[in-house]
């Protein structure tokens, strides 16, 4: 169990750094365009691109977001409750997430699919959509097995409780 923690934390890894690419990618195509459209020579096409960078940029932090708890939480109540019950509470909250998300990256990599087989391309660029859409999934994805292995931590520590 430890190899596959191990191989989801690479992926983690990396996916974090390339939502820092996606990041610098955005950064330095706007500047570009912006210095562009000032000479009259806008670069076709950076809408596009700069959205799908976003997405992407977005999709690639969540799951370490979510293993750093960098995600904002309402923690007022909960942070007076005891041990116990906030290791309940997030193994609750934890199935339900993985449940949600798990779901997500299903209907997601179908919908990819199905952009595929249609052959939908984006409107200038004429990229392929569907790759982005799977992208999104596999991170949906990583983000569930990220929210399962939090879960499977909470459940030793409630049973050493």
């Amino acid at each position: 169990m430890n190899l596959i923690w191990k191989a989801f934390q690479w992926i983690t890894d990396k996916a974090k750094a390339a939502g820092g690419l996606c990041l610098v990618g955005m950064t330095v195509l706007t500047c570009a365009d912006i210095i562009g459209r000032f000479f009259k020579y806008p670069i076709f096409g950076s809408v596009e691109l700069v959205t799908f960078m976003g997405a992407l940029a977005v999709a690639f932090a969540l799951p370490f977001t979510h293993q750093t708890n960098g995600h904002i939480g309402v923690e007022l109540v909960v942070r007076r409750l005891t041990l116990k019950t906030r290791l309940i509470i997030h193994i609750l909250t934890g199935l339900a997430g993985s449940t949600l998300f798990a779901v997500v990256a299903w209907r997601m990599w179908v919908y990819g699919l199905n952009l595929n087989q249609a052959g939908e391309v984006s409107m200038n660029l004429q990229l392929p959509e569907y790759l982005i859409v799977l992208a999104v999934a596999a991170c949906f994805f990583v983000l569930t097995i990220v929210i399962l292995r939090g879960v499977i931590e909470a459940f030793g520590q409630l049973k050493t409780k």
